[in-house]
């Protein structure tokens, strides 16, 4: 009896570990596709403005983080502001690269995971935000209550080729492979921005999008002992946004989660 319920507990513990050391394949873009979007307040008397920055983000996969994700950004939008709602529209391009960090996969020799590998990828992508505000009686704070916010963007290079390589072939042991290319993310968002009462060159925003990318989760391929128990088992998102502007310098920090784990800060000048 004792030696069933040692090989039982053998067997559970076996179960656990090997669902925690899995590695998946993500795309390197979902997570740091959805970033903030500057608009002019309704009380300012210019209603338009373009915007540029540029973005350092990174990311890790699901489950181990084993793969892990750096990408450089340029963004430009162009946003207008009316009474009661506003628009913002823009596209943004990035590179960057993919890296397999995980130390237990370097002298894998039983097809169980990928061996360890750093691969480029770049991409370009559209975004676009549109939504209700109302403002406060002293003009010095927005609240936009409602947004839309959608992104469509595409991820090229290395990385996706060895992505599609994989998924179209033996998918290692203990991982998830996703062969997605190309991605829709769409959402609903609420947000808040207010200035000084005496310095309205100083603006802070606060935001929180929830969403998700359609057809994403779907898109994995799993080992043979990968999926047992899926770590991967919805397409949501979210992205919480900090956003300071003093004068024309814009900054900006976002942490999300889109199949992967992400974080992203951006420097920005508006025009």
């Amino acid at each position: 009896m004792k030696t069933k319920i040692n090989a039982l507990l053998f067997s559970l513990l076996l179960i656990i570990l090997s669902s925690s050391c899995r590695t998946y394949l993500s795309p390197a873009l979902p997570g740091n596709n959805m970033g903030y979007l500057p608009r002019p307040m309704e009380a300012d008397s210019v209603k338009s403005l373009i915007h540029a920055s540029a973005s350092f983000a990174g990311a890790s996969s699901p489950g181990n983080g084993s793969i892990s994700f750096e990408l450089g950004m340029l963004n430009i939008n162009r946003a207008h502001t009316f009474k009661g709602f506003h628009i913002a529209y823009g596209v943004f391009g990035y590179m960057g690269s993919a890296e397999n960090t995980y130390p237990d996969n370097v002298n894998d020799t039983n097809s169980d995971y990928p061996s360890a590998f750093n691969k480029t990828m770049y991409g370009f992508g559209l975004r676009t935000s549109i939504g209700l505000n109302s403002m406060s009686a002293n003009g010095n704070t927005d609240f936009r209550f409602i947004n839309w916010e959608n992104s469509l963007s595409a991820e090229s290079g290395a990385y996706a080729d060895f992505r599609e390589e994989i998924y179209s072939g033996k998918v290692y042991n203990y991982a998830g492979v996703s062969n997605r290319k190309r991605f829709w993310t769409t959402g609903l968002s609420t947000e808040v921005i207010f200035r000084g009462r005496s310095n309205h060159d100083i603006r802070h925003a606060f935001r929180l999008f929830i969403g998700g990318t359609p057809g994403l989760a779907n898109s994995f391929r799993y080992g043979d002992l990968a999926d047992l128990d899926k770590i991967i088992k919805g397409s949501e998102a979210w992205n919480l946004s900090y956003f300071l502007n003093v004068k024309k310098i814009t900054l900006s920090l976002e942490i999300a989660e889109n199949i992967n784990l992400a974080s992203k800060i951006s420097l920005g000048y508006k025009f």
